[in-house]
């Protein structure tokens, strides 16, 4: 059952291409189908239950050069996905679209809309259906093309795994959109293998944004900045995480600041073969900006269908605050307390 539980939490994405998925295209290269579609009721928009379609829509490949290199891409999409930052959730939008190059032991070398490396921490929080990423919520502020702070337009990054040690580090250009001048994130993982007493995955992430200084600059913004620190711990059926981070928003020609702290803490129990018990609790407040406070505590059972699909059922309850904005930046109240059941299906 330890197997089962490190291979649902620990994410593969960062160093395969979508090995899981179904593989349409071979000849000596390979083109890959990934296929994710969810149905979900919930009352977090409002007090009446409503259901919102979840569906994503991925294709990856890997076109091998010699026996050292091979060239690799993904394109994956989204429709409907509820996730708090996403500006087209209604509409076919891409999450990401990236290409580069494989060189095995020398790492992944990938350009465009990827999957940074920060995701090695964002994950600690991630592990819940019924809500998404809180960290770094204000990136968009200073890219309008980040979809929160792991996916980003016009990224240059290099990942690779040496024993161990998981690492990654990225400089983005931004697009025509995003009125960057310079910026670039990097993200440090290390896993202690303990035996029989688990394992040990501690995480560190930082990411720096600067702004233009021209007329493009609508939002006033200077630079962004962000830091985090965080671990996961496997043992036995139980997989325990906490992270801490910070980001702030500094503005031109001002001396305010918008900085936002965020403490999270989950639990994970495969508690029988197709069971898992979810829990966590979520504090993030802003100070200088939005005002917004989250305090957010999250119960959910997940039960595999198959290896691919899950019915989750959860609770959030909640006492946050909304502070200036209508819904707290996260398309829901965080003052409101909310169910939510679903269906996932994968392939």
């Amino acid at each position: 059952m330890k197997k089962k539980l490190l291979a649902i939490m620990i994410p593969a994405c960062l160093f395969t291409v979508n090995a899981d998925a179904a593989k349409i295209y071979e000849d000596g290269s390979f083109v890959n189908l990934y296929t994710r579609l969810g149905f979900n009721i919930t009352d977090k928009a409002d007090e009446h239950a409503e259901g919102k379609f979840d569906g994503r829509l991925g294709f990856s490949g890997k076109q091998v050069i010699n026996d050292q290199f091979s060239l690799i891409g993904q394109a994956q999409f989204q429709v409907g996905a509820m996730e708090m930052a996403n500006k087209g959730s209604n509409s076919f939008s891409p999450r990401y679209v990236w290409t580069g190059f494989d060189a095995n032991e020398y790492g992944k070398a990938t350009f465009g809309r990827v999957a940074s490396g920060l995701i090695m921490f964002t994950d600690i929080g991630d592990v819940f259906a019924s809500s998404d990423v809180a960290v770094g919520r204000q990136v968009s502020k200073v890219d309008t093309t980040a979809t929160q702070v792991f996916r980003q337009d016009g990224t240059l990054q290099y990942q690779n795994s040496i024993a161990n040690f998981d690492f990654s580090a990225a400089y983005i250009l931004g697009n025509s959109e995003s009125n960057l001048k310079s910026s670039y994130n990097t993200a440090l993982r290390y896993t202690f293998d303990f035996g029989n007493a688990g394992q040990f995955a501690p995480v560190v992430v930082y990411q720096h944004n600067q702004s233009r200084d021209n007329l493009d600059n609508v939002n006033n913004i200077d630079s962004y900045d962000l830091w985090g620190a965080g671990f996961r711990y496997y043992i036995g059926d139980v997989m325990l995480g906490a992270l801490y981070s910070e980001d702030n928003l500094t503005y031109l020609n001002s001396s305010t600041e918008s900085k936002d702290t965020d403490i999270e803490m989950t639990l994970v129990y495969n508690f029988a073969e197709d069971w898992n018990f979810k829990t966590g609790y979520r504090n993030l407040k802003n100070e200088g900006g939005d005002e917004v406070e989250v305090d957010t505590k999250t119960f959910e059972f997940q039960y595999k269908v198959t290896n691919k699909s899950s019915i989750f059922a959860a609770y959030m309850l909640q006492d946050g605050d909304d502070g200036t904005t209508e819904k707290g930046s996260f398309s829901r109240s965080n003052e409101e307390s909310f169910y939510h059941i679903g269906l996932r299906y994968e392939w």
